[in-house]
């Protein structure tokens, strides 16, 4: 499936989840539009953390993810959608590679879509929890 005009933003949210949980950046990077505005809430000693602009931005984010995550769970727990935008919501859990530490949280996931692509991207969670989770003990 490529993303389509025709997708409401509920599924074109959850095809980006879809393509990113299956490790193909090309595709998941086709998901967006050319201009994303990409936002992960968190402290900026996370290299997660913080705004990337553009595809290539979120190309090199893409990059570091399983250079500090293993992903370990990650469920859906409702889709909304209202105009042209979704949110997501649902709980995740990553070890973090360089601490060996796990991270739970909830998750929102809340998208702007433009012409069947996602045009502005916030996930927020436990951002302090991920921060812990990232220091050494």
């Amino acid at each position: 499936m490529t993303p389509s005009s025709e997708m409401t933003p509920r599924e074109v949210a959850q095809h980006y989840l879809d393509t990113f949980f299956e490790g193909d950046v090309d595709k998941t990077l086709e998901c967006l539009t050319d201009d994303v505005a990409w936002k992960v809430q968190g402290a900026g000693d996370v290299p997660m953390s913080g705004v990337r602009r553009g595809r290539d931005e979120v190309r090199a984010w893409m990059a570091l993810f399983p250079m500090y995550f293993e992903a370990l769970e990650f469920h859906i727990e409702r889709t909304f959608d209202s105009g042209n935008q979704a949110a997501v919501t649902g709980n995740l859990k990553h070890r973090i590679l360089s601490t060996g530490k796990e991270f739970t949280s909830d998750f929102a996931m809340i998208c702007s879509v433009r012409d069947g692509r996602i045009s502005a991207y916030n996930f927020i969670e436990d951002s302090y929890a991920l921060w812990r989770a990232f220091q050494r003990d």
